[in-house]
């Protein structure tokens, strides 16, 4: 079974999810509802500042087995990574473990804390990360261990459960970037042991650029410092006739933590609208159907190429890491997808696949007659 239809990508062969996700037409069609508002304004309702935001954390507690007010809606990964390492106390020589390899949402918010005297370790992946190297890293004075769920380039899934539970034995904040699997991959932050998770919504959540999610524990809720404050996260901030009376009285869950603006129209509602329609399918679907797909593809990879990303069931993700026995080959192969209309990515000198709802067995046909076209 296919979802291309409720998708519009002209004559594009789209298989880069991984890069963003296209928008389903119903999705379209919200933002275009969302362009009527601020043509006319009279339209906007005051409560769908908070309205609107709701829609949203309803949509997408689905696909993280949360509560709705478990999440703040913020504009994207680096945007959650950084309300955490804001929302911390720290102090000189606390530690911070994180891989090597990953998005730089996910080190950079942490690397800039060294000027204040934070003690960063960027462990060595090849291979991918084990649990082994998180636990022999660990310190007396840990604070933080952050990670991608879903590598970026080579699509390998990480055993997080493992991981959170070492973190909460120890009192240690996790924290994950799972961008790059929240909406192709079953995700479980329960299981997961999270502490927080990131998310940016353009890719695999189906929605704009400039959208994100970020989940927060309730045993961390209380932990955390709120470092850019929203007016509409607090109670009584829904009656516009008492605005100057409002105080720093947040709302329960991590509903303080959205950013300023939450309701943006042009992109909370086409958001609230993908995650409806992404919802209806299910995520468990959806994986079984790109990993389908990558199936195909390996399945009918020519001579000369190889797969980077592990096709285990316990690792595996919807992004496939194709690399040539040269560089030149794998270059080669791009440039063809390119001007054959293939929307394929070169990340980290592979070529990254990554196919979602929106494709066909006939996509990656035409994807493999480029491959063999050596």
């Amino acid at each position: 079974m296919s979802w291309k239809n409720d998708f519009d990508l002209g004559g594009t062969t789209y298989l880069n999810g991984a890069n963003h996700g296209p928008l389903p037409r119903v999705a379209i069609d919200a933002a275009n509802e969302a362009l009527e508002w601020k043509r006319d304004p009279s339209l906007i309702d005051d409560s769908i500042y908070f309205t609107l935001p709701n829609r949203v954390r309803r949509a997408a507690a689905p696909f993280f087995n949360c509560h709705p007010e478990d999440l703040a809606v913020t504009t994207g990964a680096s945007a959650g990574m950084s309300l955490l390492a804001g929302g911390l106390e720290w102090k000189p020589k606390d530690h911070v473990v994180i891989p090597a390899g990953e998005f730089p949402a996910v080190y950079l918010p942490w690397v800039a804390l060294r000027s204040s005297g934070v003690e960063v370790t960027v462990l060595p992946t090849d291979g991918g990360l084990t649990t082994g190297q998180i636990v022999e890293a660990l310190r007396s004075t840990t604070r933080v261990v952050a990670v991608g769920h879903v590598n970026f380039a080579t699509g390998h899934r990480l055993d997080v459960e493992a991981i959170g539970r070492i973190c909460r034995d120890r009192g240690i904040a996790f924290v994950i970037d799972a961008t790059q699997s929240v909406g192709s991959v079953p995700f479980d932050v329960r299981t997961a042991g999270a502490s927080v998770v990131a998310v940016a919504a353009y890719k695999w959540m189906l929605s704009p650029y400039g959208t994100g999610v970020f989940y927060v524990d309730p045993e961390w809720v209380n932990r955390l410092r709120v470092p850019v404050v929203n007016w509409a996260t607090v109670n009584g901030s829904e009656d516009f006739n008492k605005m100057t009376e409002l105080d720093i009285d947040f709302r329960a869950g991590a509903t303080r933590w959205d950013a300023p603006e939450t309701a943006s129209f042009l992109n909370c509602n086409p958001m609230a609208a993908a995650l409806e329609f992404l919802g209806q399918i299910g995520v468990e679907q959806v994986f079984d159907y790109t990993r389908s797909l990558i199936d195909r593809l390996v399945d009918g990879l020519p001579t000369g190429f190889r797969v980077e990303s592990s096709l285990t069931d316990e690792h595996r993700s919807s992004i496939c890491r194709l690399v040539g026995d040269d560089q030149e080959l794998t270059r080669a192969a791009y440039q063809r997808c390119l001007q054959a209309h293939i929307s394929v990515s070169m990340r980290e000198s592979g070529l990254r696949v990554s196919p979602g709802v929106w494709n066909s067995e006939g996509d990656i046909d035409r994807l493999l007659q480029q491959l063999n076209s050596q």
